[in-house]
């Protein structure tokens, strides 16, 4: 009855791991310009595993949110540690002070080129460099949301 019960669990494991693994196996290379899966077949992939297995699909969005969050929080911390002067906006001389890979991207950033860098600028470039990758996802599926991570 023991190796039942056992074959049982290893059956429904790998039941449920399989189609993960497929996911996986195919991994960032899934077209053949090399830019990976779209948007539509990452979505129709999801849709997938969550009618296959829904509780797993709800751990992930949990994870996910949970990152999303953590992101966030580490972006707002990195914003306020460089806005030396509590303006709300970075100026070149923050960034270059406390943030220099934003430094040296500081003239594409300041879309309204008002000599700062707010929050919304950097949304608007991330979104737009996940646009241009066609990963209208805003890069989710692998890091944070325009709106939350690194700057």
């Amino acid at each position: 009855m023991k190796n039942s019960f056992k074959n049982h669990i290893l059956a429904l494991s790998l039941a449920l791991l399989l189609p993960l693994a497929a996911v996986a196996a195919e991994g960032p290379a899934g077209k053949a310009d090399g830019k990976g899966p779209s948007a539509e077949e990452r979505k129709a992939r999801m849709e997938q595993m969550c009618k296959d297995n829904p509780e797993r699909c709800k751990e992930m969005k949990e994870k996910m949110d949970q990152r999303r969050a953590e992101k966030k929080a580490q972006f707002e911390q990195r914003f306020k540690g460089a806005d030396a002067d509590g303006s709300g906006t970075i100026s070149q001389a923050e960034a270059q002070k406390s943030l220099p890979r934003l430094a040296r991207r500081f003239d594409q950033l300041d879309a309204n080129k008002d000599g700062q860098i707010s929050r919304e600028e950097i949304a608007a470039a991330r979104k737009a460099r996940f646009d241009q990758q066609g990963r209208s996802d805003g890069g989710h599926h692998r890091g944070p949301r325009p709106d939350a991570g690194k700057i």
